[in-house]
């Protein structure tokens, strides 16, 4: 599968910063027509964003603020989104949010705004596009998960949670729309250099030990080589080798409650 982007309608959420700001500029250098999402605080970085791409790359790009964690923020968003592209073609479910601690010490409130932005969202976006995509028998769909998908990950138990449920609905989904001609393709990344582990919004520590395996990418790479993963339409992508071997293939030989036990050594603070 080789797939193609040059003037498809694409929407991307969570396109202001991280690994989404540079999938958007991957999608502008090929010449997608981008619909960006953002959450309303990030109106301005989202605006700029815009800006610098199309005067790099040309062509028009429209921008969206959404509050995902609202119930109704993914209909509204595509209400928008449709309203001026008419269709979406491509998406990418990008925006996430991670919380950093013990499951008995983190707030419920950020464990539901967890699972609704992290999971509930990506569904809810994925039902309204790809009803339309199996009409056209076209259409790609791109969900940024986490190579926390393929284990339980103490410290961010349900953000671990979370994004394996995208990477399984993904996985499973795939099947079923593939005789449409319709693509979905999940990202896997480890650890990577973005705000999501900003220590004022997610409590997240800084290094962990687990980095001198892992590394830890800035998203521009990590971005750079899903988008050419997502190209090809390949299933699930987890960005290195070595992680790659880990995640997808060591771990699933070892008993979950051993990867969750070692997971309480490696992924604390260095």
């Amino acid at each position: 599968m080789n797939l193609s982007f040059k003037g498809k309608n694409t929407l991307i959420t969570g396109a202001s910063s991280g690994i989404g700001k540079h999938l958007a500029e991957c999608f502008a250098k090929d010449g997608a027509k981008l619909f960006l999402s953002a959450h309303p605080s990030e109106e301005k970085a989202l605006a700029d964003w815009a800006k610098t791409l199309m005067d790099r790359h040309g062509g028009k790009i429209w921008t969206f603020t959404s509050d995902l964690a609202k119930p109704d923020g993914p209909q509204k968003l595509f209400d928008e989104a449709t309203k001026a592209a008419k269709q979406i073609e491509v998406l990418v479910n990008n925006a996430g949010i991670l919380t950093y601690g013990e499951f008995k010490d983190v707030p419920y409130e950020n464990l539901e705004r967890m699972i609704q932005v992290n999971y509930t969202a990506y569904v809810a976006l994925m039902r309204l596009a790809i009803g339309p995509m199996v009409e056209r028998r076209s259409g790609a769909i791109l969900n940024v998960a986490s190579a926390s998908a393929f284990q339980p990950t103490p410290m961010h138990a349900v953000y671990g949670a979370t994004k394996s449920a995208v990477l399984h609905t993904s996985l499973a989904v795939a099947q079923e729309v593939r005789p449409y001609g319709v693509a979905v393709c999940s990202l896997n990344p480890s650890y990577t250099n973005t705000p999501l582990l900003n220590k004022e919004t997610s409590n997240f520590p800084g290094r962990l030990r687990w980095f001198a395996v892992s590394g830890f990418p800035e998203p521009q790479t990590i971005a750079q080589k899903g988008y050419r993963a997502f190209k090809k339409g390949k299933l699930a992508y987890v960005p290195g080798p070595l992680n790659a071997f880990i995640h997808k293939f060591l771990i699933g030989l070892t008993p979950k409650e051993w990867v969750a036990r070692t997971g309480t050594v490696i992924i604390k603070p260095r």
